[in-house]
């Protein structure tokens, strides 16, 4: 019989790790196992061993993500509606770039691609899922492609902005997926990474019953430090990062704590009790005392493509 290879750490290599636990899904009840390690050279959490890029896709029922309708309805939306929602994203972009090319990866229903391309931006996107991409690509008229970055083969530094609102935690290989992005940015080009904070305390106190390692499909949990010492690996790097913590993620917390320990199960979004509506009104208040504080669940991170001294010769 062969030796198992170690599962080594996407970001440093290393083969030592601590099992944090063993977690299932939670959120569709899709069965499977998945042991969530933490490196201890590093410091990043990842699921180990990874399910294979195939496995995947039972684990994002398509009919549990109201996407399609949301796309189908972009073009009716007015642009009142859609800068309330994603002005912020857009106005923050703005610091750093003037209208040019962007990239969104893993685009969803393609709300924020329309958008840019409405606030005067030339536009692309990528996403797994095929559907969306016909619809995004004929609907919207926007270059749509569909699989993982690596395979949309874009041209060496083609774009200014790249952003990834929720999904670097998905991919396989985020070493990778930043090496690729690196390949098709120029020089001062700017990366926008949504993800969660592992470093949050709430992650440590709730353990399995924090809703943001959403295992299977978050593969990984980043600190501000190891997603920055990721980034510098390909000459990125980090100007600011903005800390936050959604609503849905109390929401989420509460309705994962409540089952767990308290063994009670019901909607806490669409049927709360008057108890949950006290416990998530609780959870705000934390929620909007540590705003813009390294404590929230969830951070954007805006990082800056360093230019060679060479001038990349």
């Amino acid at each position: 019989m062969g030796v198992t290879e170690p599962v080594r750490c996407d970001l440093c290599g290393g083969s030592h790790h601590e099992l944090m636990f063993v977690g299932s899904d939670r959120l569709f009840g899709v069965p499977g196992s998945f042991p969530l390690v933490r490196c201890q050279d590093c410091g990043l959490n990842f699921i180990a061993p990874r399910p294979a890029p195939e496995e995947l896709g039972r684990y994002y029922p398509q009919e549990d993500y109201d996407l399609y309708s949301k796309a189908a309805g972009l073009k009716g939306r007015s642009m009142d509606e859609l800068a309330r929602l994603l002005g912020p994203r857009r106005d923050r972009i703005a610091v750093y770039k003037q209208p040019g090319r962007l990239l969104d990866i893993g685009f969803g229903d393609g709300s924020f691609l329309y958008f840019m391309k409405q606030s005067g931006w030339d536009v692309a996107g990528v996403d797994f899922n095929q559907k969306m991409v016909e619809l995004v690509r004929e609907d919207l008229d926007i270059d749509a492609r569909a699989g993982q970055l690596e395979e949309a083969h874009f041209d060496d530094g083609a774009f200014d902005v790249i952003t990834l609102w929720g999904v670097l935690e998905h991919v396989q290989s985020p070493r990778q997926t930043v090496a690729e992005i690196a390949r098709i940015t120029g020089e001062q080009a700017l990366l926008v990474i949504y993800t969660q904070n592992a470093a949050a305390p709430e992650a440590r106190l709730l353990g399995r019953d924090w809703f943001i390692y959403e295992m299977p499909r978050h593969l990984y949990s980043f600190t501000a430090t190891n997603l920055a010492r990721l980034l510098a690996r390909s000459d990125f790097c980090v100007s600011e990062v903005v800390y936050e913590t959604p609503l849905y993620y109390c929401q989420m917390n509460w309705q994962y704590l409540k089952e767990s320990r308290l063994g009670r199960r019901n909607d806490v979004i669409h049927a709360p009790t008057l108890a949950d509506r006290l416990a998530v009104k609780g959870l705000s208040l934390y929620r909007n005392m540590i705003k813009n504080c390294k404590w929230s669940s969830a951070m954007t991170v805006y990082a800056v493509k360093r230019q060679k001294p060479d001038g990349g010769r």
